[in-house]
């Protein structure tokens, strides 16, 4: 109902009013149908009204207005204001409720309003509240009674922007305190703010603003700069605080992306686009330069077209990032395609809220995918390098699939400590290196000039090493390639494959059920390795058969395989016995070990060796072995030394025991089966040696020391035979014994002093059936020189023997023989040729232990003949 009483008349030809008028529950939509100007609302309460000069005063007014299908209702006063520059007073409006269930207050000037002569805008000034947030204006209603548009210079201010969004039916995240001051125009739905700049905590902003509310989803759409973007002062935006339950079946370790899968959800009712820009960002200790963000958001799918930003310079260098690409949720995980540039990015700034350390620099492109929680790499090229660990590598990367769990492969070269190497890798989800003690799988190789190491495992902390276990096998040119990798002095031995079980935590690395072969030497066993500032290795190590020659380097080689011919071709650069090739002693010097070493079966070329025990120690630069066991033709050697390698040389002592060796089976071995069957030779003797050097060169030039041997029965040929060339063997039997047949032997000994490498023959002493021969000179082991005679003595006069002297003499490795004439029986070695002397009788234990018929009757019986 509406009550209205008042006058209308003019005054000087314009038209003056006064009117009162009293609603109750006046329906303003159907009183004013005809104008077509859609749901306006209820009113209730009194107007009183005047119009003088033109200009419209309200007196004495209070209306309840309410408009549900805004859920809008206020209380309002009016009353008129004096303003300045103004011959007219203008309206106060005043009172409160509410909009969209928030209270509101407001206190506001408009006008003089002027209802004769139109105008299409009034002066606007004043404010409104809801709840903390104040909006002040000043400005204009443009086209008022069409609704066209209010604008004007604003400041709106608040505890947090959420309040004020939801005033307009919209949803913000909570943000700190803020104020803001730019010119507003709010037009048909659409709230503009331009040249905006205000303040959200200490976070000053300047920029653009435009937000639609009158579409299904609200659209925003802004750019904004700041000087500096402190993050770590924000409370996280869109965390996830709802019930966690619909993520339970995605399991440990895979639901990394649930978090900014959730975030992105709540970005459903959103439709915006962005230009953010910042002098600099910081989040926990980094600080950004030059960042720029630019993108979209459309519905739950946030699309970046623009990000750059770099990172505070460091060691002379400065960290650049540039991506773009999207990211959505779906079915509560995350879903993205990224495409990143990056120049010498630092990850050590990058990942620190992590706490994975010291991480390297990174520089290339970089296509990712993220899928069901994985990353998928597309090619990507990337430079790495690691200043922290000497490392540097350049890779591709792409991912493998066909997998339950993505992984990537990696393909690439590098360096290490200046050693170049080359991978070919397939490991685990990129993710999973964030996943603290977690296995993160790794297959493939990684090589460095001809040494290749597969591996099949894992690794936990990969960026810190703390753990790696699997199946490895490792080969190479020579285990001495390793040292400068790993800082471990390793020998120099031929060509190797090695494989066995890893395992590597702390400090300590095993290798378990090892196999493999070192050259022509097969290997098995388990190994202990604990790295420190003084590494140590244990070792339990067996071999089948294990060639000694090689892997001492002792004499020619032969080459069984094209990586043995090369090592062969590289270090068999002459004809000597002794190689002169220098031993790594930093190698003994800075690893300790233990070792418990056995070979069933022994090859040497220069000795018939059967099987060997070993248990060696090395301590400080110290190695002792005690004692070092050969099976030798059914006996015994036993030997023991220690090797101080503290000085420029290696020093060192050597004692030597020889029992109860058989010559059947050294006989036998070289392939004489029918000479052995009828041979009850036994071999023993006893060396004590010291010597000096840095290769076997060095140390058979410096050796001293003697050596006994003794021998019960055998053959003169054979025995020539194995100690020599075939041909120089005949040539010296037939010299001595007159006669190109057999000649057995009953009782034979020699005995060698040497003295810095000069080792003289002091005793030879040989008995057969029909003579005694005698031996005398010197060999070099310097030069690697013989020069010595031996003579025989008839026993018995009527028989026929070539009692001519014969020299043996030239190079160890091309000896040649010669027949004595007359003429040079006075002149050198030949003139130490003197008595026949026999051996003494403490050689009978070394070929008669204690054990097996007849074993030593040979020497017991020839010495008791000499002696009679």
């Amino acid at each position: 109902m509406l009550a209205a009483d008042g006058r209308i008349e003019l005054y000087e030809a314009r038209p003056v009013a006064a009117v009162a008028a009293q609603f109750e529950r006046f329906d303003l939509t159907a009183a004013l149908a005809p104008l077509g100007m859609g749901e306006l609302g209820i009113l209730e309460g009194r107007v009183n009204a005047q119009l003088r000069e033109g200009a419209l005063l309200l007196e004495d007014t209070d209306l309840d207005y309410r408009l549900p299908a805004w859920e809008l209702a206020l209380s309002l006063g009016a009353e008129p204001r004096e303003v300045e520059h103004a011959d007219r007073p203008a309206v106060r409006l005043f009172g409160n409720g509410a909009y969209g269930g928030r209270p509101v207050e407001y206190d506001l000037t408009v006008g003089p309003v002027d209802l004769v002569e139109e105008s299409p805008n009034y002066p606007l000034a004043g404010q409104v509240s809801t709840g903390d947030t104040l909006l002040q204006m000043d400005g204009r209603l443009v086209r008022p009674f069409e609704l066209e548009a209010i604008e004007g210079d604003a400041r709106l201010e608040g505890p947090t922007p959420e309040e004020f969004a939801a005033f307009f039916g919209g949803d913000l995240p909570t943000l700190p305190p803020y104020w803001l001051e730019a010119f507003l125009r709010y037009s048909d739905n659409v709230l503009t703010l331009d040249d905006a700049q205000g303040r959200i905590d200490e976070l000053h902003l300047t920029g653009d603003l435009t937000v639609d509310f009158g579409r299904d989803v609200t659209h925003v759409a802004t750019r904004i700069h700041t000087e500096e973007l402190d993050l770590n002062r924000w409370e996280p935006l869109g965390q996830a605080t709802g019930d966690d339950s619909a993520w339970d079946d995605l399991g440990p370790g895979h639901d990394w992306d649930r978090g900014l899968a959730e975030s992105l959800k709540g970005l459903d009712g959103y439709d915006a686009r962005f230009d953010l820009t910042a002098d600099r960002l910081l989040y926990t200790d980094q600080l950004l330069h030059e960042v720029a963000l630019q993108g979209e958001i459309d519905g739950p799918r946030l699309t970046v077209t623009h990000f750059h930003a770099l990172q505070e310079p460091a060691l002379g260098q400065q960290g650049a990032l540039t991506l773009d690409g999207w990211a959505e949720e779906r079915d509560q995980r995350l879903a993205a395609n990224l495409s990143a540039q990056l120049d010498q990015f630092n990850l050590d700034m990058a990942l620190t809220p992590q706490g994975l350390g010291q991480a390297g620099i990174l520089s290339g492109r970089l296509n990712v995918a993220v899928v069901e929680g994985g990353l998928l790499f597309e090619d990507s090229a990337l430079d790495y390098h690691a200043p922290q660990w000497d490392l540097a590598l350049s890779l591709r990367a792409s991912s493998e699939e066909g997998t339950d769990t993505p992984g990537v492969h990696l393909v690439g070269d590098g360096t290490y400590e200046q050693s170049p190497f080359a991978y070919d890798l397939v490991v685990g989800p990129v993710l999973g290196l964030a996943v603290d003690e977690t296995p993160y799988p790794v297959t493939g190789q990684v090589s460095s000039g001809n040494t290749r190491l597969h591996i099949n495992g894992s690794v936990v902390r990969p960026f810190e090493l703390e753990a790696v276990e699997g199946n490895a096998r490792l080969a190479g040119f020579s285990p001495a390639e390793l040292s400068e990798l790993t800082s471990i002095g390793f020998p120099d031995l031929p060509p190797y494959e090695l494989a066995g079980y890893l395992h590597y935590s702390g400090d300590l690395l095993d290798l378990d059920g090892l196999e493999g072969r070192v050259g022509d030497s097969d290997v098995a066993g388990d190994v202990r390795l604990r790295l420190g500032d003084r590494n140590r290795v244990w070792a339990t190590l067996t071999s089948e058969r294990v060639d000694v020659d090689e892997l001492l380097d002792i004499g020619p080689r032969e080459a069984s395989s094209p990586e043995q011919e090369t090592w062969v071709e590289d270090i068999d650069r002459h004809q000597n016995i002794f190689p002169d090739r220098h031993w790594d002693l930093d190698a003994l010097g800075n690893i300790d070990a233990v070792l418990d070493y056995q070979a069933a079966e022994v090859h040497s070329r220069y000795a018939p060796l059967n099987d060997l025990a070993l248990d060696l120690e090395l301590e400080q630069g110290v190695m002792t072995v005690s004692p070092l066991r050969v099976g030798l033709g059914g006996g015994q050697v036993h030997a023991g030394w220690v090797l101080d390698a503290h000085q420029e040389d290696i020093v060192g002592e050597l004692q030597l025991e020889v029992t109860g060796v058989h010559l059947a089976p050294l006989l036998d071995d070289a392939g004489i089966p029918e000479v052995a069957e009828d041979t009850l030779g036994v071999i023993g003797g006893h060396g004590e040696f010291s010597f000096r050097g840095r290769s076997m060169a060095q140390l058979m030039a410096g050796l001293d020391g003697e050596l006994e041997l003794a021998m019960s029965h055998g053959w003169l040929d054979i025995i020539a035979a194995e100690l020599m060339p075939l041909n120089v063997a005949n040539a010296l039997v037939l010299a001595l014994a007159g006669e190109d047949e057999q000649v057995q032997l009953k009782c034979s000994y020699v005995h060698f002093k040497a003295d810095h490498g000069l080792v003289t023959l002091e005793n030879f002493f040989m008995a057969t059936e029909i003579a005694h021969f005698i031996g005398a000179g010197a060999m070099n082991l310097a030069t690697e020189e013989l020069d010595m005679a031996f003579e025989g003595h008839n026993r018995d006069v009527t028989l026929f023997t070539a009692n001519t002297p014969v020299k043996l003499e030239g190079p160890l490795s091309d000896l040649s023989v010669e027949v004595v004439t007359p003429e040079l029986l006075g002149r050198g070695v030949l003139t130490a040729l003197g008595a026949v002397v026999a051996p003494p009788l403490a050689i009978l234990p070394w070929i008669d232990p204690g054990g097996g018929e007849d074993v030593g009757i040979g020497c017991e019986e020839a010495l008791r003949q000499f002696h009679d």
